[in-house]
Parts: structure tokens; sequence; C-alpha cells
């Protein structure tokens, strides 16, 4: 039915048409795994195949028109306007159907011309990219994991902390940086091996992730060192973020280790500061900590 809806389409739209057009028929190709479509210089639809129907979600019907195979970050119908002014248009996108179901879909589409060259329309495939992108974002996340501990690694808590520095710049609202440093590590992996030194990382890790904000973003910055951005904090939110976590870290049984401590180094992202300057003031706020007994929190404006 939807095959002879769509050829119908096609046969009104071709009265209306030059004899000597060369628009091909994407309907007579219903078999294939990709939508196939065709519309007129007035951006209507005038063919499609049923992988077009079935990707977009739509019913085949006379005045099917691209407005409503268009979603917030699938803009079809705006890519339609540039290909009839002369433009070939390759976009991709999550789509949600009138049905709800969400693709990933990737689209070409081109200018036809009639026989004496003017522009008359365009055509277009459509293709479901979405175990694709789902794979290609699955990696893009595992990439930006530190693999002991499950955080984020160093690389992608930094990028985090730029992005973070630039919204402060826009938004004029401070963002706190919390480096902390497990104490006397190198001891706990001397007395109890590797492995045990390696269960504490991933349970400070996990407690750490547990006790922060859904908007706060937490990294391995290095060896048994961890960095903290908390958006939307003052310098006085971020010391009392870092004395949560230490008083958290203090009571908290590791297995065989019998006590854990860190020291927490608080500075924040305001009044234009870099990233630069920030991580050196969380640096220097962290020794501080150490070299006054550790297991404490210190801070640097």
């Amino acid at each position: 039915m939807r095959s002879r809806i769509c050829h119908t389409m096609a046969d009104q739209e071709r009265t209306h048409h030059d004899t000597h057009t060369t628009k091909p028929d994407p309907s007579s190709w219903d078999q294939l795994p990709i939508g196939l479509f065709a519309f007129d210089r007035h951006g209507h639809i005038v063919s499609c195949n049923e992988s077009f129907v079935h990707l977009l979600g739509v019913i085949p019907t006379a005045n099917l028109t691209f407005e409503r195979c268009t979603s917030s970050s699938f803009n079809l119908s705006g890519a339609i306007r540039n290909v009839l002014n002369g433009e070939t248009v390759r976009m991709a996108g999550w789509y949600e159907s009138p049905d709800q179901q969400v693709r990933f879909i990737r689209t070409t589409m081109s200018p036809s011309f009639s026989a004496d060259g003017q522009l008359d329309g365009g055509v277009g495939i459509l293709e479901d990219a979405t175990e694709q992108r789902r794979y290609e974002e699955r990696m893009e996340h595992l990439s930006s994991l530190d693999p002991l501990t499950e955080l984020y690694n160093r690389k992608k808590v930094g990028d985090v902390l730029s992005t973070t520095a630039q919204e402060t710049v826009e938004s004029r609202a401070p963002a706190a940086v919390i480096m902390l440093d497990i104490d006397y590590f190198k001891l706990v992996n001397d007395t109890f091996g590797h492995p045990t030194g390696d269960l504490v990382l991933r349970s400070i890790a996990q407690l750490l992730r547990r006790n922060i904000r859904k908007s706060d973003s937490i990294g391995r910055w290095g060896g048994e060192e961890f960095l903290i951005v908390a958006p939307q904090s003052t310098l006085i939110d971020g010391v009392q973020l870092a004395d949560k976590l230490r008083q958290k870290i203090n009571a908290e049984p590791f297995g065989p280790v019998p006590r854990v401590t860190c020291s927490f180094g608080v500075s924040s992202l305001e009044g234009g500061k870099t990233v630069e300057q920030a991580l050196q003031d969380a640096d220097e706020a962290l020794y501080v900590a150490k070299n006054r007994g550790r297991n404490q929190v210190s801070s640097k404006r």
C-alpha cells in the first residue's frame, strides 16, 4: 500500500513537470535498505521508497512534506533549502520520529536538473547509522577513561577544565578546582603490595564519584592524585566539598589497610583566571596541606 501511495504522489507531481525531466523514481526501489527520495523545486516530496518511510516513521500521503521529517538535531527541512540553492548537502544527527523511535541518520542530498539544465528539485538518500554511532560513542567514552579507576583520564578531565574555564568567562560564574592526593600511598604499596594499592585507588575513586554532584567532573590526574572540577562553585564551596570528601575517606575502611587519608588543595576559576593558574594554585595549596601534616584541606584564591 505504501509503495502504491508513493507512486501516486509521484504521478500527481509529474503532471506538472516538463516531460523531459530525468528525475529518478525512488519508489520503485522498495527492497533497498537505504531510504531514497526525490523532491520538486518547491521542496515537496514527490517520490520515496519504503525505507524512507520506515526510517522517518511517517505515513506517505499526497501532501507529505519535509517539515514532518524534521527534529531538533536533524533539520531535514532546512537542509532541503540549501539543496534548492544548488548545494550538495551531507548531514547526520539523532532523529526522533513521530512514533518515538530514535535513530542516528545520515543523509546526502543533491540538486536535480531538467533536460534543459534548469534546477527542478533534488534527490537524496537516508541511512540508518544508529549502531555505528553508538559504537563510536562507546569507543569515545572508553578512550576518555582511566582503565584502573574508570574515572576520566588526565586528558579528558583537562578538557573538561578548559571548557569550564571558558564558561566561567562567558557566564561570569565561578568554578572550584580541587586537587587531592592519597597520603603515604607509597607506604601502602610497599606494605600491602600493589594489588592492595590498586584496590585503594579504585575504592577512593568510587567514593569520590558517589559524593560529588552530577554537574561535577572527576578524573585521575596521575598516580595517586585526582582532580575535581566543580562548576557554579565558589572557592568556599570548593573547600566545603573537599572537607566533606576528606572526612568520608578518613572514615572509610579499605580492606587490609587500617586507615587511608587524603590531602586537598582547592583553587577557583574566576576573574579571568587561566586553567594553568588555577592548576598551579591548587597544586600549591595541596603542597601546603601536605606540609601542615596531611589529611587536611588548604586553599589558594
